[in-house]
């Protein structure tokens, strides 16, 4: 990857590496349609085949996953040495998990959600699309100081 400062080399990731990515990772953000408002919540989660599980309780969560409109999922993540980060974006319906509750055991063993409360929902999100992208971390003279990009917005 070159250090120009006039290109991204971000790598557009396929399938396979998106799903190995979102297997090495346990939670995300849940973009959802509350109404005619969007809501992004963090959620603990498991890849069972090629769905994105989760559990959530009543709430407003819940009632947006209901209403049958699609949602997007993202994670992100960075290698160890923290040189390169990628981010994988799921979207797709969300509906009851219908898969086997032992492929649970199996996709996360110790994966428990952070907030305290029953989580008695068990969801899925079935993919329609799944991209992602890869690219080298900047260095940091790359980006700061801070430049004023107010013009950019007129």
């Amino acid at each position: 990857m070159s250090n120009s400062t006039s290109e991204s080399h971000a790598e557009v990731l396929g399938p396979a590496d998106c799903w190995q990515y979102l297997r090495s990772s346990y939670i995300g953000r849940l973009a959802v349609i509350n109404g005619a408002v969007p809501e992004i919540f963090p959620v603990n989660f498991a890849v069972v085949e090629e769905t994105v599980v989760f559990r959530t309780a009543p709430g407003t969560k819940l009632r947006a996953l209901l209403s049958g409109t699609a949602v997007a999922f993202e994670v992100d993540g960075l290698n160890p040495y923290g040189t390169e980060v990628w981010s994988v974006v799921v979207k797709g319906e969300p509906g009851a998990f219908s898969g086997d509750p032992a492929s649970l055991q199996e996709a996360g063993p110790d994966r428990e959600p952070w907030q305290a409360g029953l989580k008695e929902h068990l969801v899925q999100i079935h993919p329609a699309e799944i991209s992602g992208r890869r690219f080298a971390v900047s260095p940091r003279t790359r980006w700061w100081p801070p430049q004023d990009f107010s013009a950019d917005w007129l």
